[in-house]
């Protein structure tokens, strides 16, 4: 009579560990779904821009501006809006008591590294501005484009462009991008 209780008991406990299995890979699965949404809404989001009050695809802007005088303007006051909004998001997570140092620390380093991008961008634009150019700039890690108010630019206007960007941004010139927009 044991070893009958104790095979049916052994049965029980397999079934029990298949259907644990189960339901496991199931969580598993859900969650994998639930983080791959959640990383396609949050870099989807990153790509938008607001615009004339409404929220666009960053590569739309330079289509839906038309000859609007104030696009420079409008969007540099979006980027701001963006920027600032970007450095509340990590002031909460650097001020989190609940997260873990660690955390704050990546927090920390990150809201140094848009403070740094943004004084670039501004320091950029205002050198740009002296020699007589409208410009966006943006800036992403090592990577630098440079939106210029000018129908066309010639080889010394990109060249000083460039130099402008290299010395202020510390970017390799093979990593600076220069897009004339028409008037």
């Amino acid at each position: 009579m044991k070893p009958s209780f104790i095979i049916n008991r052994f049965e029980k406990s397999k079934d029990i560990t298949k259907k644990a299995k189960k339901q496991i890979w199931q969580v598993f699965t859900f969650l994998m779904i639930v983080a791959s949404l959640l990383y396609y809404i949050c870099t989807r989001t990153l790509d938008m821009v607001e615009f004339r009050g409404n929220l666009v695809p960053a590569g739309n802007v330079m289509e839906t501006a038309g000859d609007g005088d104030d696009f420079f303007a409008e969007f540099r006051l979006s980027r701001e809006k963006i920027q600032k909004e970007q450095m509340d998001l990590v002031k909460k997570v650097m001020d989190d008591k609940n997260a873990s140092a660690k955390v704050r620390d990546e927090a920390h380093l990150q809201y140094l590294e848009i403070v740094d991008a943004m004084g670039k961008e501004l320091k950029i634009e205002g050198v740009l501005k002296a020699k007589g150019w409208d410009t966006l700039v943006f800036l992403s890690g090592d990577l630098c484009t440079v939106v210029v108010k000018a129908s066309e630019l010639d080889e010394k206007d990109v060249a000083q462009i460039g130099d402008a960007v290299k010395k202020i941004g510390r970017i390799n010139v093979q990593n600076i991008t220069i897009i004339p927009a028409p008037d």
